[in-house]
């Protein structure tokens, strides 16, 4: 079988979008005959990961999972991209791919050029990448759409809650919720440890972090809960009749599950690029103010089901030529 190692696992961050992402990207590879024996956690120093570099001098291809890491010229990303120009990648080949890419320096285009395969996650991504390259860059909707939810259809009822990136966009959300009768703030992340599960100390513990994390302070705290992992989560998202967000993979995973959504905008444009390559209009993006008062019900309409349905086969489908051009690349 062939090898691989993984640049950038999203999955240690204990969010439940990026660790569907990456379980699927290594079940995608593992299909196609790649074995991936190596994983770079996000934000790791793999140039100083002996491990990793061990693992990598060991590989017939490089995986780098470009995710929402690549915007802004985040020295995150950066030292993402400079596996291209070092020494350790020793001419074997480079896939980037489920990458955003926004607001760039020019000269990551460097990067880029040394890059055998890159594939975006949304059609603005793949313009400026191929601008930067001067190659051909394909983009196909993110990883998290690319196989289906298998989750049994669940009567809906009530409204779900969700997280954003930015502090200030999690307290909107949380007043949100706190405005809604009968509202469930569940966050797109996890914790893992035992306190969370204890009856009364998980619950004061869960009440505090509520008010910490979202910096508000109200008497009564709305319903607040954890999915323990993936497929919890989703069935909390498919179980609702609206969620409202600020998390790009909520919108996806609820994309997934056909649960109506409304969104507040994230860190990058991420989700407004999601929606238009979907061929939705901006409608489902809202601003603060709409917040204040928040609807109860925002049902999709028959076309906006049509459009998604549409996406997803698109995701699903383009997603195994990806994988298979990754085998390929690696067997050269």
């Amino acid at each position: 079988m062939l090898k691989a190692v993984v640049m950038n696992d999203t999955a240690t961050r204990y969010h439940h979008g990026c660790a569907r992402v990456m379980r699927l990207l290594v079940g995608g590879l593992q299909k196609h005959g790649v074995e991936v024996i190596a994983r770079s956690a996000a934000r790791n120093d793999w140039d100083q990961d002996e491990a990793f570099l061990s693992a990598l001098a060991e590989a017939d291809v490089i995986v780098i999972n470009g995710e929402g890491t690549l915007h802004h010229g985040k020295p995150d990303g950066e030292k993402l991209l400079k596996i291209a120009q070092h020494p350790a990648r020793a001419g074997k080949p480079i896939a980037l791919i489920n990458a955003l890419y926004e607001d760039n320096p020019d000269d990551w285009g460097t990067y880029l050029r040394d890059i055998d395969l890159i594939a975006a996650r949304d059609s603005d991504s793949a313009q400026a990448m191929q601008a930067a390259a001067c190659k051909v860059v394909r983009w196909l909707p993110d990883l998290s759409l690319s196989a289906p939810a298998d989750v049994a259809p669940l009567p809906r009822h009530g409204i779900l809650v969700g997280d954003s990136v930015r502090f200030e966009k999690r307290r909107v959300l949380a007043r949100a919720a706190q405005a809604l009768p009968g509202a469930r703030f569940i966050p797109t992340k996890t914790l893992r440890g035992r306190i969370w599960t204890l009856p009364l100390i998980g619950a004061l513990a869960r009440g505090a972090l509520y008010r910490l994390y979202n910096g508000v302070m109200p008497l009564r705290a709305p319903r607040f809960e954890m999915a323990p992992d993936e497929a919890a989560y989703l069935r909390e998202v498919a179980g609702a009749e609206l969620h409202i967000t600020g998390r790009f993979h909520a919108i996806c995973l609820s994309m997934l599950v056909e649960t109506p959504f409304l969104a507040l905008s994230s860190n990058a444009s991420k989700i407004e690029r999601l929606l238009r390559d979907a061929g939705m209009d901006a409608s489902r993006i809202v601003g603060e103010d709409a917040l204040q008062t928040p609807p109860e019900t925002a049902p999709f309409s028959e076309d906006e089901l049509r459009l998604i349905r549409a996406f997803r086969t698109k995701a699903q489908a383009e997603a195994d030529r990806l994988f298979e051009d990754i085998a390929a690349l690696a067997s050269r």
